[in-house]
């Protein structure tokens, strides 16, 4: 059976109006524990906000508090009918460079499909045979534990990753993402981002042997 997007796809659609606040905007992903927004206006969506959007101009070092989210650089929507398949979403998000997709309409979105979405459902398939290390990330950003959070957004947006690893020294510690950087914004603002990594917690990180498949490594993910 051939597995639509509309089915893989996150419900309902979470919307912001246009002329939310970047600091609301980020509250309302934690509060929802969400990494990307649909922003509307006039009962249409005209964007999308993701964390990886916010991290980007925090990392900047300038204050978005009282920035419309409108004026924040939304990734423009692409719309995909409920019974467009999987492999298709993946190729409209390259061909359009973007992170996500709307299920649906502009009047109404049924769901959100984003490209972890797509890699974790391909992942399972007869793709998900093929060895990890041809899909590995090579020199993946880190960070120590006395470097600040905005030091930390600053090594993921140079590498484009959602991640960096801390390390103590030669010892991995854990994964530090954009969800963590969102969280700390939302609760304290921008000033918190001046603190050290060694003093919010990280998540520790999973591990699987190199010799892996991508399946096997979706597994673990999950």
């Amino acid at each position: 059976m051939i597995e639509t997007v509309l089915a893989r796809s996150s419900k309902p659609v979470l919307t912001v109006p246009s002329t939310s606040t970047v600091r609301e905007a980020a509250e309302f992903m934690a509060s929802a524990g969400v990494r990307r927004l649909a922003v509307t206006e006039e009962g249409r969506v005209i964007g999308v906000f993701s964390a990886y959007h916010l991290v980007r101009i925090l990392a900047t070092g300038a204050d978005p508090s009282s920035l419309r989210i409108s004026e924040a650089g939304l990734e423009v929507p692409a719309f995909l009918e409920p019974t467009v398949t999987l492999l298709e979403a993946a190729k409209v998000m390259a061909s359009n460079n973007v992170t996500s997709v709307i299920v649906g309409s502009e009047t109404n979105p049924l769901g959100i499909l984003t490209t972890h979405d797509v890699v974790a459902a391909l992942a399972m398939s007869a793709l998900g045979n093929r060895p990890l290390s041809g899909a590995l990330v090579k020199s993946y950003p880190y960070v120590d534990l006395g470097a600040t959070l905005l030091e930390a957004a600053q090594a993921m947006i140079s590498k484009g990753t959602s991640g960096v690893l801390v390390l103590d020294g030669d010892l991995l510690i854990g994964v530090l993402t954009v969800r963590e950087v969102v969280a700390r914004y939302a609760r304290e603002g921008q000033e918190r981002l001046m603190a050290r990594v060694s003093d919010m917690p990280v998540p520790p990180g999973a591990y699987i042997d190199e010799g892996a498949t991508v399946s096997e490594a979706a597994r673990v993910m999950e």
